[in-house]
């Protein structure tokens, strides 16, 4: 037994052996008060009752009540007259209480005494009361011997109840020190497993509780880590064809180039244009990578300007009017004369991934519409397509980093997109079914 376990065994003893602590001071220590207080109110009781009994001149329930109390009883007028008891032959004599205490009295007397012949102490109560209009006293005695025996019993029962309870609490305290370690343990191994690079483990705890919440969260954790780690061995073999591909093609071109000594100028500028082309190829993806780690470190500033929307989405369009033509795609703007707070350089860039996207879809022919829609303190902005979709399966993680649906790209442009939207704390997804197009919406703070 060592660390949390052993102070969780420790701290459930020491709980338990303060509750018995705390039980044994109350039981030992004023058990006989206790005992004693509770008899002189039963006595107290019993004598009430009897009163009333002998004013009704109810003999059976006087009967009744005197054998109940297992007390010796008297009732006694003035003159020393026995009006009823269990004593009725011994008179004051038989009882042996001191004259000073039979004196006339308005309240119920609580009296202890040792008995002038019998050498043994009582625990009395003297009750005066009116029997036909004239004083008389009730005296209810019971041996202090009997209280101390009750007493007795009740301690040396109450050891073995605390002795048992010592070793309960010792089996209860390991059990449960035990049991609330052992999920802890799991978790320590599965971590352990989980540094260690293994991304295969699963915690089976069910239990509803706050560890079971762990739990389930850990196991998400592990689960985003290995696709995380998928998607980045998929980036860095993605990569590293998508860098060697240009490579090879700037190299080949180069040398061809190196050792072409004509004159033909054709062919010189096609080799040209295919090295320019690549180059820049690998240039995007370099940009697109660092792109994504400078939004994801936290360290890039927002700064917030009031744009023409209408004259960004031109601007944008601009840039991919060749593609436009080539594949033959019609273009419908509606409601975009708005304006829009945010970074414009960093919503010119998520636009244009997300119209890249729209335009790849579309094979030949088609139709992109990008639409605004004033909402209260925001803008809705959609832009939507006639292209193949995004099939159901991919919709989850069009997002995630490093996912690439139809395994061409690199996977970045919709978490660049995602990030940014996000900085802008803007609401935003995607609606999409494969074969009938895909529209893409988010939302923008609206500019006056």
């Amino acid at each position: 037994m060592k660390g949390i376990r052993k102070k969780l065994f420790i701290s459930y003893l020491s709980i338990g052996m303060v509750v018995l602590l705390l039980f044994w001071l109350t039981q030992v220590v004023f058990i006989n008060r206790i005992y004693e207080y509770y008899k002189i109110n039963q006595l107290k009781s019993y004598s009430e009752q009897i009163v009333q009994a002998i004013n009704n001149n109810n003999e059976m329930l006087i009967s009744e009540l005197i054998d109940k109390s297992n007390a010796r009883v008297i009732a006694i007028t003035e003159n020393d007259i026995v009006i009823a008891g269990n004593n009725r032959g011994h008179g004051m004599r038989g009882l042996g209480i001191p004259e000073i205490l039979l004196r006339p009295t308005n309240t119920t007397k609580v009296v202890k005494y040792e008995h002038p012949f019998l050498h043994i102490e009582y625990l009395s109560i003297v009750r005066p009361f009116l029997y036909n209009g004239k004083p008389a006293i009730l005296i209810m005695s019971l041996p202090e011997a009997s209280i101390n025996d009750s007493v007795n019993l009740f301690k040396e029962v109450f050891w073995w109840i605390f002795a048992l309870t010592i070793v309960s609490t010792l089996v209860v305290s390991s059990y449960m020190s035990k049991k609330f370690t052992r999920p802890i343990q799991i978790l320590k191994n599965a971590a352990h497993e989980i540094a260690s690079g293994n991304l295969n483990v699963k915690i089976n705890y069910k239990e509803e509780d706050e560890l079971g919440d762990l739990a389930k969260s850990m196991n998400t954790m592990v689960k985003q880590l290995s696709i995380t780690d998928k998607f980045r061995k998929d980036l860095i073999a993605n990569i590293s064809h998508d860098l060697k591909t240009p490579l090879g093609l700037i190299r080949g071109y180069s040398e061809m180039l190196l050792d072409y000594y004509g004159e033909d100028k054709e062919k010189r500028e096609k080799y040209l244009n295919t090295v320019i082309k690549e180059t820049e190829r690998m240039s995007k993806l370099v940009d697109d990578v660092l792109q994504l780690s400078k939004l994801q470190s936290g360290m890039i500033e927002v700064k917030e300007e009031t744009i023409d929307l209408e004259k960004l989405i031109f601007e944008i369009l601009d840039i991919f009017e060749i593609q436009i033509l080539e594949k033959n795609i019609e273009v419908k703007l509606e409601n975009l004369k708005v304006k829009v707070v945010a970074d414009r350089e960093m919503i010119k860039r998520a636009i244009i991934n997300i119209i890249s996207n729209a335009i790849a879809s579309m094979e030949n022919g088609g139709t992109l519409s990008i639409t605004a829609e004033l909402q209260d303190k925001n803008v809705l902005i959609k832009i939507s397509d006639t292209g193949c979709g995004i099939p159901e399966k991919d919709l989850e993680h069009i997002f995630d980093r490093f996912y690439k649906g139809n395994k061409s790209g690199t996977g970045l442009g919709l978490a660049i997109v995602k990030e940014i939207l996000t900085l802008h704390q803007s609401d935003f997804g995607i609606r999409s079914k494969e074969g009938e197009g895909t529209t893409f919406y988010f939302t923008l703070k609206a500019g006056k």
